[in-house]
């Protein structure tokens, strides 16, 4: 019998390809890429790589990309963002 998951809305899996890029950063590449030293450079190079390579399957510009760490938060911003929009 085939399981049936219905809670994508708290998790989902990972895409074979995904967790493949993702097993460098997850095990070697691990620093906060906010911070100044060298595991954080490297992180913030995979996460503006990966801004680059969305911005191209969009066809935007890289700095049209805001990476969130979750649903909430991109709710803000879409909020904040209408807000300001009708309000200037």
């Amino acid at each position: 019998m085939k399981r049936i998951y219905l809670d994508y809305n708290a998790t989902t899996p990972v895409h074979p390809q995904v967790y493949k890029e993702m097993v460098p950063y997850l095990k070697e590449f691990f620093g906060n890429p906010s911070s100044s030293h060298w595991l954080g450079k490297q992180a913030r190079k995979a996460v503006e790589k990966a801004r680059q390579r969305v911005a191209n399957l969009l066809g935007c510009l890289p700095e049209e990309i805001i990476f969130t760490s979750s649903g909430t938060e991109s709710n803000n911003h879409v909020i904040l963002g209408a807000v300001r929009t009708f309000t200037d």
